[in-house]
């Protein structure tokens, strides 16, 4: 009985010693697989941190207006320079000796027109005006020139207009054609206005007439 309690216990010692083994060789390897990290690699373009940063700094500094580093500055690019316009020289031209055509004020049936319907307060003002374009303006027509000049108190003007410097001519008839409004547009835009102008379509005439007499065909 002895001995095969012996044997019992030695098979068991020997059994418990085998377990022990098997672990401590188990334990190892399963703290080894447990340690590990799986690590999966993705096949991409390689990026170099140094070039991306420059690329960023070169971005910066071109939306800046600076010049990136490695690259040479364009010089800024200088419009044309607008050359000057040569003004005209006013022409001037003799006025000596000159022969009167025509010369006299406003018709005076405007000013009689307008008197009359100045006694409503609706025409009025245009009854001031008409007073003082009879009262202090002349018209004046020679072979040379045309020449408007008001002499009132609180105004003196001449102006003269050479019949080389007519471009057109546009009249209106008032006071059942009487007389009429006349406007003399000059070569360089300016007008010469003529209201309540006796014989206006005669003097109309004659200044184209004159015109063509004293301007050049190449003209």
């Amino acid at each position: 009985m002895r001995v095969a309690m012996q044997r019992t216990n030695t098979c068991s010692c020997n059994a418990m010693q085998q377990r022990q083994a098997l672990r401590q060789v188990a334990l190892p390897s399963l703290r080894a697989s447990s340690g590990r990290r799986v690590v999966v690699v993705r096949a991409g373009p390689a990026v170099d941190d140094d070039e991306e940063l420059e690329r960023r700094l070169a971005k910066l500094k071109q939306a800046k207006g600076e010049t990136p580093y490695g690259q040479t500055s364009k010089a800024p690019v200088k419009a044309p320079e607008e050359t000057p316009k040569k003004k005209k020289e006013k022409v001037v031209y003799d006025f000596s000796g000159e022969t009167v055509y025509y010369e006299g004020p406003p018709h005076r049936g405007d000013l009689a027109i307008n008197v009359l319907l100045g006694t409503t307060l609706f025409w009025l003002p245009l009854t001031i005006a008409a007073l003082g374009r009879g009262l202090f303006v002349n018209y004046k027509f020679t072979d040379k020139r045309i020449s408007v000049s008001t002499n009132a108190p609180w105004k003196t003007e001449q102006l003269d207009a050479a019949y080389q410097e007519v471009k057109e001519v546009r009249s209106i008839p008032r006071g059942v054609g009487v007389w009429g409004d006349m406007v003399v547009v000059l070569r360089d835009g300016s007008k010469i206005e003529m209201r309540a102008l006796d014989r206006f379509r005669e003097l109309q005439s004659y200044i184209l007439k004159r015109r063509d007499e004293l301007v050049p065909r190449s003209a």
